[in-house]
């Protein structure tokens, strides 16, 4: 099971309704709509659960995709080294990733000090 972070749905999307959308693209284990503490209203973003295939392909699918006007973003939820080591967003398995190095690293130089 993958878990997904959602962001930028309408603030009147329902829990059932995001696990409709994503039920298109395979088994839904939850779907969570996070709501503000004091007034109960959304906050705009949740997470939904489901198994590896189908949150691969709602990813492709679904991120950048409109609700209602709005453009949603759809990604892996942080789940720290878990969730670094399960799936790349390109559908692979992720290994250690080389970091990208500038060709060219600027010379770090002190400042001159003042003269007083």
């Amino acid at each position: 099971m993958i878990k997904l972070f959602v962001v930028g749905f309408p603030r009147d999307l329902e829990q059932e309704e995001l696990q409709e959308i994503f039920a298109r693209y395979g088994e839904v284990a939850s779907a969570t709509i996070i709501t503000d503490q004091n007034t109960g209203t959304s906050k705009a973003y949740g997470f939904v659960t489901m198994d590896d295939a189908g949150a691969l392909k709602a990813m492709n699918d679904l991120d950048g995709g409109m609700i209602d006007d709005r453009t949603i973003s759809v990604r892996l939820a942080h789940q720290g080294a878990k969730a670094e080591k399960a799936f790349s967003t390109r559908g692979g398995p992720v290994g250690k990733r080389p970091r990208a190095v500038p060709a060219i690293m600027p010379v770090k130089t002190k400042r001159p000090r003042l003269q007083r």
